[in-house]
């Protein structure tokens, strides 16, 4: 008679990864910027932007719910006083209400910067010439945003209509102190 008693332990094991996406989207503005002051260079600052909700919101209704495209988008500048709040939640409607900020406007310009971007390219779509402000008063800015839509974007200081704040940034080196007659030259360039 064999009396014997066997054991036996298995062990397994199994990782499973949820897929990572190869590509993703992540939309992201970047101003460069070139002072000028009686014809020399004094100053290029380089910085991202914010997109804002309001911004972001706007992308996806285009691309994903048959909302109609933006078709004219405009640069503005940010005055430095009262001091700015840049905020996610910002909007169009609230320029120079309750966004925290106001619009600067004093440049010799009749009108907000129109955008003038080209085609698309490897993800990226900038303008090709700089928009060139011409201040008139002696202050300082505090960043730019990027505004279109609705009634009168390209009217200073317009906070009506159904517009469409886009984006906004603070110049990274803090804020810029201009004299009458300065020039800053933007370029915008979003990539995805």
């Amino acid at each position: 008679m064999s009396d014997s008693i066997r054991f036996e332990q298995r062990a397994a094991c199994e990782v499973v990864r949820s897929a990572v996406p190869s590509d993703q989207i992540h939309c992201r503005g970047r101003f460069q910027v070139e002072h000028w002051r009686d014809n020399q260079l004094i100053g290029k600052y380089d910085f991202c932007n914010a997109i804002v909700n309001e911004g972001k919101n706007k992308l996806l209704d285009v691309m994903f719910h048959a909302v109609a495209a933006i078709n004219t988008w405009y640069v503005l500048l940010i005055n430095n006083s009262p001091e700015p709040t840049l905020a996610a939640a910002d909007t169009y409607a609230q320029i120079n209400g309750t966004n925290d900020w106001v619009e600067w406007d004093d440049y010799d310009e009749a009108t907000r910067l129109e955008w003038t971007e080209g085609a698309a390219s490897s993800q990226s779509i900038t303008n090709a010439a700089p928009l060139v402000f011409t201040i008139s008063d002696s202050g300082t800015v505090y960043g730019l945003a990027v505004v279109g839509g609705g009634t009168a974007p390209g009217t200073k200081n317009n906070a009506d209509g159904g517009g469409v704040l886009w984006g906004e940034a603070q110049f990274a080196s803090g804020p810029v102190a201009v004299l009458d007659n300065d020039q800053l030259k933007v370029t915008y360039t979003v990539n995805a």
